[in-house]
């Protein structure tokens, strides 16, 4: 059997690519419409364009109340359960997308979809949080960004190939969580601490005068083969405010780099150039964010501390470039330094939010929280860049949403840099503290599994 590093251990490398497979589907709501949203118009002629438009909105809507829901009711002995049930309602409605002949229908339908991601979406990192620690967990952080964005460009370009065939086959993508539907029985506590493997503990060297261990160390030892135990440096109120900190981030960066789906297309109209290239530019955002997942831990160890400002940096590169540079190879450079930016900020932000989660049950509530303020952040982008530009009298010009949410992540940049020494803006500040932990743990685990 192949297994892989947890940072505490090691675990069936099946487990993980079960617990991995939940982000294929997180990032799917509402982008099976998108490509066809021409075809739809022809085919439903009597619909208003509001009425098309809602198929893209309702899902990302209705799922942000279900994620808190997820993250209220999910406990360690019933996350599969809610996991099992939402994927299966994810995938139910995927099939019954085939028989949808009507507006309503597909309305509805919509409806169901964000319901069943709400459900899955916290879990997808919260299951990481709670078998990974340290580096282990921000690679494997890393990689369900990663995925989630590679999920993206795959449906986006199989959606645009399979809708000249029939427009029904174009939620056939919505049936994609049927893969981790049937791996769920390798994502179990059960299996998992059947197979994993410890850290051995290191050669025991006796000293001239032996200190007995408090009591309270050795629980906390023996708790090694769940890494869930609460930290040691933020608990309470500092943890929330903290956890506060890090949804803020989060929001920011999300509502600033969301222009791309946005108001690219506009942009681009603008200047006269064609639907192919606003089709590789909006593709680039996601293929760097790809790259960037995939190569996390190899940024971190280069840039160390700095690792959030450099991603802050490269998304104001890319959004100035974006408002001021209109070229259609600039545009794909553009948006493949600000999605590259982006990638780097958030998996490190689910890893802060690991980090701070106290234990196992509290994991998914606190991703519940983190990923709701990613949903209101993408809901948000119309609704602020139109009162803005009714605010500074912009008009319609298709630049401004791109500077003016450029000058807004300068801000940001200017606090990160200001604050690099915080945890919030620190990309290196939980590795020292969750060494600490182990460190204190790791004499007393001992062997077990296979």
């Amino acid at each position: 059997m192949k297994y892989v590093d947890t940072g505490y251990g090691k675990i069936p490398f099946i487990s993980l690519f079960a617990i991995l497979s939940i982000s294929l589907v997180v990032n799917l709501p509402g982008l099976a419409i998108s490509p066809i949203m021409g075809k739809l118009n022809s085919v439903f002629s009597d619909v208003t364009e509001l009425e098309i438009q809602l198929l893209t909105v309702l899902p990302n809507l209705v799922t942000i109340p279900f994620i808190l829901c997820s993250g209220k009711i999910c406990t360690p002995k019933n996350q599969m359960y809610i996991l099992g049930m939402g994927l299966g309602l994810y995938a139910l409605t995927g099939v019954l997308y085939f028989f949808a002949d009507s507006m309503v229908e597909l309305i509805l339908l919509s409806c169901m979809l964000g319901v069943g991601c709400g459900l899955v979406i916290p879990l997808a990192a919260s299951l990481i949080s709670q078998h990974f620690v340290g580096k282990a967990r921000t690679k494997q952080l890393g990689m369900k960004s990663s995925l989630s964005n590679f999920s993206v460009i795959f449906a986006t370009l199989f959606v645009g190939w399979i809708a000249a065939v029939n427009w029904h086959l174009s939620f056939i993508v919505y049936m994609l969580p049927i893969v981790p539907l049937l791996l769920i029985p390798y994502m179990t506590d059960s299996y998992i601490d059947k197979h994993k493997m410890l850290r051995p503990a290191p050669p025991y060297e006796p000293k001239s005068e032996p200190v007995k261990q408090p009591d309270e160390d050795v629980k906390l030892a023996q708790k090694i083969n769940k890494p869930s135990t609460p930290n040691f440096h933020f608990q309470g109120i500092t943890a929330l405010l903290l956890l506060v900190g890090v949804m803020a981030l989060y929001f920011v960066s999300t509502y600033a780099t969301e222009v791309v789906s946005y108001y690219l297309p506009f942009a681009m109209e603008h200047y006269h150039l064609s639907t192919g290239d606003v089709g590789v530019a909006t593709a680039m955002f996601f293929a760097a964010a790809t790259v960037a997942g995939f190569s996390l831990t190899k940024v971190i160890d280069y840039f160390k501390e700095n690792t959030i400002q450099i991603g802050l940096g490269l998304c104001v590169i890319g959004l100035f470039c974006s408002g001021l540079l209109h070229y259609d190879w600039m545009y794909v450079v553009s948006v493949f330094v600000m999605g590259f930016g982006y990638g780097l900020i958030q998996p490190i932000i689910y890893d802060k939010t690991s980090y701070l989660a106290p234990t196992a049950a509290k994991s998914t509530a606190y991703f519940s929280y983190l990923l709701t303020c990613n949903y209101i952040g993408i809901s948000c982008v119309p609704f602020i860049v139109g009162a803005m530009r009714r605010l500074f009298d912009a008009g319609s010009d298709p630049n401004f949403s791109f500077i003016f949410n450029g000058f807004v992540i300068v801000v940001v940049l200017v606090l990160a840099i200001w604050k690099r020494k915080s945890f919030v803006f620190n990309a290196d500040a939980n590795y020292g503290s969750n060494k600490a932990a182990l460190s204190a743990h790791s004499t007393q685990s001992t062997p077990s599994g296979k």
